[in-house]
């Protein structure tokens, strides 16, 4: 899966084809142009990969029954594409039963006298910011011009929304801006944005990349292929409770999380999912339209004539709903038989949403990530027959945010498997939670590719990490351990903890825990006391992967790390050895020797290597822990994160912010200032995307470099200086500011096991 830029695949073939859609226009009629007729036709094509094709009127009313096209002629430059205009802007519009009744029609595609804003075409506007000159007239037929070596197009489509030419009014328009040509599109300029009411536009909103035609094949229709702009996103859920089934009318999703146990907060039987930030989930959107690499200096690039996009947005809602939930599935047992189940294996987890859109809903894309709360209420019922009901009620699921970044034309699925360890409540708040967590179980990510296949990628795997105390009470939680447990002998019982290689088949124990991380002196074991907003805090297993990859501060003194979430890790380095063998005390009283992997009796000899790290539990204050294995497998790069916040105008901004304002930006000269195409990410510059409606006045978007190495060109940069990007202090927020919350960004790979010590 690529993730350099938002860049949609190419094809030789014309098509409606989107990841965000799964969905393909084709139209197949069998017509090509007359020997001999030099006019210029547009057609469709595409062989769908994973469903029969959709053509004729059916892919045109994807469409909308239209889309504009820029078509220029002449010789490519190094940085730009040919720079005589031919199509400006032209609206070509579907009609049925039309092919071949004019010379600019073979393909039920016309263009030649439509006038857009006229009866049929009223929903379709004028773009006249090519020309200015040009008047509501029919648009003419335009030939093949063969003393020019090359043609080069582009297209965009509103499908079934109106397009207009300022800010949309409602749900049913799309501002959009005329496409620039030829030289204006050097160095990754804006090609044209869209503006977006809201997400329902996403569906309708759709593009192509620039489409280059030589002379040899100029007596051809022009095929083009759209790409669709939205992100798809679809949950779901499977159990693996032994002995019980989930009756899915009694899941209840939350759609607030305030962090209490009282279980009052708002919920739905929609399935819903809770962003760390107030405004996690776009509402509103401009989204930008570029081309990193035009021209014949970036021929041999992959993103050579390429389109990509990024998106900026002004409203959110910090919760997403997704659908009811849907693929039900029967008893298995003894349970009742009328009633409907989660799925109870991944293969067979229980999505939200409809069918026919394979679950998925289309979201605003992201690059600012943030962790995702799944929070849900459910009832068990027994699948042996006696009727037994237990309710669960707060369980909590985290998805970091390493897995949280969407990007236009891609598609993701978060699974949550539901299982004996859930850390929901089956009585009163104040009681201990029930089981152990609904654990984050899969990310399942799939994108079409450059030859119109969906690939999937599997599920994350990460090591497991097991836990033994020897005369751990049954009743007691299952992560929550004593410290002050004694055996017959009267000593203390230590905390072991051993972790399973998961990539290999079938599992097998890491042996040495007590070395160095790859290229960095942090030892593989490490043993962190978790503080929030008391000694008391619980955090869940992602909340402590969130705060080791994001962290607001590192304390060098004492190494303890305050995640971006505010989660505390302080390090015990004097209560944990990482090289035992054995665990002195096992059960009944008997030693286990951790080299003898068949339980044969006879030990594998790896002398002076570890099998398991050994906590003294008895010498650790009460409260929650985190064991952590760290198997990073290169070193891990610290970047700095410049994340925007969204502030009221007039609102007090808290002390130690960093911000900047238009006026920095006003100040940049664009043109002698954008950046090199392709240049690498520098972490001494915070970068902006500029868009421009009437050629004067200009709006900015901060651009995200989070995971990215190269970005693309054409971009404003401002060097982080104190100059230019002060702290504030006593600061209140003003129209033209980005204010900045920072944090440092790690890629460290961690497997995390949490346990409470008591007395």
């Amino acid at each position: 899966m690529k993730t350099k830029y938002f860049i949609f695949a190419a094809s030789a073939l014309v098509a409606l084809a989107s990841c965000s859609n799964d969905e393909y226009v084709g139209d197949n009629n069998g017509l090509t142009a007359a020997e001999g007729d030099g006019s210029i036709q547009f057609s469709y094509t595409m062989p769908n990969a994973t469903r029969a094709d959709i053509v004729g009127e059916a892919a045109a009313d994807l469409l909308g029954n239209g889309f504009y096209v820029v078509g220029t002629k002449g010789t490519e430059a190094e940085t730009s594409p040919s720079p005589t205009l031919v199509f400006d802007d032209y609206l070509v519009y579907f009609n049925a039963n039309t092919a071949g009744t004019t010379k600019s029609n073979t393909a039920n595609w016309e263009y030649a006298g439509v006038t857009p804003g006229t009866d049929p075409y009223d929903g379709w506007v004028y773009l006249t910011s090519m020309d200015p000159a040009r008047v509501a007239a029919p648009q003419t037929i335009k030939y093949w011009d063969f003393s020019q070596p090359q043609y080069d197009f582009m297209a965009f489509s509103t499908g079934k929304k109106t397009p207009v030419t300022g800010t949309p009014a409602n749900a049913g328009e799309i501002g959009v801006t005329a496409m620039k040509y030829g030289t204006a599109l050097a160095g990754g300029a804006t090609a044209y944005t869209f503006k977006l009411f809201d997400a329902t536009g996403l569906a309708n909103t759709y593009i192509t990349d620039i489409t280059k035609v030589v002379k040899a094949n100029y007596k051809q229709e022009v095929q083009l292929e759209f790409k669709n702009l939205g992100s798809k996103v679809r949950i779901a859920l499977y159990e693996t409770v032994p002995g019980y089934s989930i009756q899915a009318s009694s899941v209840n999703f939350y759609t607030e999380d305030d962090g209490t146990k009282d279980f009052t907060d708002a919920k739905s039987t929609t399935a819903a999912l809770i962003s760390s930030d107030t405004k996690g989930f776009a509402s509103d959107g401009v989204i930008t339209v570029f081309f990193p690499s035009v021209g014949t200096n970036n021929a041999n690039k992959e993103n050579y004539n390429k389109a990509s996009a990024t998106v900026s947005s002004t409203a959110g809602t910090q919760s997403k709903t997704f659908g009811d939930l849907a693929n039900k599935a029967t008893a298995e047992g003894k349970e009742p038989a009328g009633a409907l189940y989660l799925g109870r294996s991944l293969p067979n987890a229980t999505y939200a949403g409809t069918e026919a859109k394979q679950y998925y809903t289309i979201v605003f894309p992201t690059s600012s990530a943030y962790p995702l709360t799944l929070r849900v209420d459910y009832t068990l019922i027994a699948t042996d027959g006696s009727g037994e009901t237990i309710n669960v009620k707060g369980a909590r699921a985290v998805v970091p945010s390493t897995y949280t970044t969407w990007q236009p034309n891609y598609a993701y699925t978060y699974v949550f498997k539901i299982s004996d360890n859930t850390n929901g409540w089956t009585g009163a708040s104040t009681d201990d939670p029930g089981l152990f967590p609904i654990t984050f179980d899969a990310v399942v990510a799939e994108v079409k590719d450059a030859n119109g296949q969906q690939t999937t990628i599997t599920t994350v795997a990460t090591p497991t990490i097991t836990t033994y105390q020897q005369l751990h009470p049954k009743t007691a939680s299952t992560d929550e351990y004593s410290k002050s447990t004694k055996g017959k002998d009267n000593q203390y019982r230590d905390l072991y903890v051993q972790v399973m290689n998961n990539k290999v088949e079938p599992a097998t124990p890491i042996i040495d825990l007590n070395a160095n991380a790859t290229g960095a002196s942090t030892k593989k074991s490490l043993l962190y006391k978790i503080t929030k907003d008391d000694a008391n805090y619980v955090a869940s297993e992602a909340q402590v992967m969130d705060a080791l990859q994001n962290q607001s501060s590192v304390d060098g003194g004492t190494g303890a790390i305050t995640g971006r979430n505010s989660v505390v890790l302080t390090p015990d380095a004097t209560h944990i050895d990482a090289t035992v063998e054995s665990i002195v005390n096992g059960a009944d009283d008997k030693a286990i020797d951790l080299r003898d992997k068949d339980g044969s009796g006879d030990p594998i000899e790896d002398s002076g290597k570890g099998k398991a790290a050994k906590i003294d539990i008895d010498q650790l204050a009460t409260g929650t822990y985190a064991y952590v294995y760290d198997y990073s497998d290169a070193a891990k790069v610290n970047t700095t994160i410049y994340q925007p916040e969204t502030y009221a105008l007039s609102a007090a901004i808290p002390n130690g912010k960093r911000y900047t304002t238009t006026t920095i930006l006003n100040g940049i000269t664009y043109e002698s200032n954008k950046t090199v195409a392709d240049e690498a990410v520098s972490s001494s510059y915070l970068y902006f995307s500029k868009t421009t409606e009437d050629g004067e006045n200009y709006t900015y978007s901060f651009y995200s470099v989070d995971d990215k190495t190269t970005l693309p060109a054409g971009l404003l940069k401002v060097e982080i200086t104190a100059g230019n990007l002060p702290t504030t202090s006593s600061t209140t927020y003003a129209a033209g500011m980005f204010v900045f919350d920072t944090y440092v960004h790690n890629t460290g790979k961690y497997a995390v096991k949490v346990f409470k010590v008591v007395d």
